[in-house]
């Protein structure tokens, strides 16, 4: 178990560097493309000056990936949770216990999910980041023209970003209601 959780902390923490590299590169880069695409408009070039607004929700898209960490932690405000994210790295990884997991053991099925998914945490928080970053590229790449996805699927994957964020949150709760455990 201990092997199958360092693998699992090191993709988290390969997640937490990954992430805010492409949060910064992409975020100048829309930045930059939305001020060519104003000048473009202004030009009369042919490039977007048959998608209106494309320019301004490009720089709009870049300020919200430049400051991540904020339109996440807003999001899970809306959402009801309290989780906070960070670009920084710095959580401690979480140690597995034997005494932790036989007292796990003992109490049900919701305190064994519950303490597996808190040592998993810093993994979901990282994946689920990545699936908002991706809603949120794809949502781009929808305004421009260069995909064929729905915005109502893209919303989905960003709510489905956050419910992944707070996996740990979610799931025994999930399990109570169903009734396959008591809190």
């Amino acid at each position: 178990m201990q092997g199958l959780f360092n693998f699992v902390a090191d993709i988290g923490a390969a997640l937490e560097w990954v992430l805010p590299m492409l949060c910064y590169i992409g975020g100048a880069s829309f930045l930059l493309g939305g001020v060519y695409g104003i000048y473009e408009r202004s030009a009369q070039a042919a490039g977007m000056v048959g998608r209106p607004f494309v320019p301004e929700f490009m720089i709009f898209v870049g300020a919200t990936l430049l400051s991540f960490p904020q339109f996440l932690n807003m999001g899970n405000q809306t959402l009801g949770f309290d989780t906070s994210a960070s670009l920084s790295g710095g959580d401690a990884p979480a140690a597995v216990s034997i005494d932790t997991l036989t007292s796990a053991i003992t109490g049900g099925p919701v305190k064994v999910f519950s303490a597996i998914l808190r040592m998993f945490r810093f993994y979901f928080m990282s994946y689920g980041a990545l699936i908002v970053y991706f809603a949120i590229i794809r949502q781009v790449g929808r305004a421009k023209g260069t995909n064929n996805s729905s915005t109502g699927l893209n919303i989905i994957m960003l709510v489905g970003g956050f419910l992944v964020m707070n996996a740990d949150v979610i799931g025994p709760k999930l399990l109570v209601e169903l009734n396959l455990g008591s809190s």
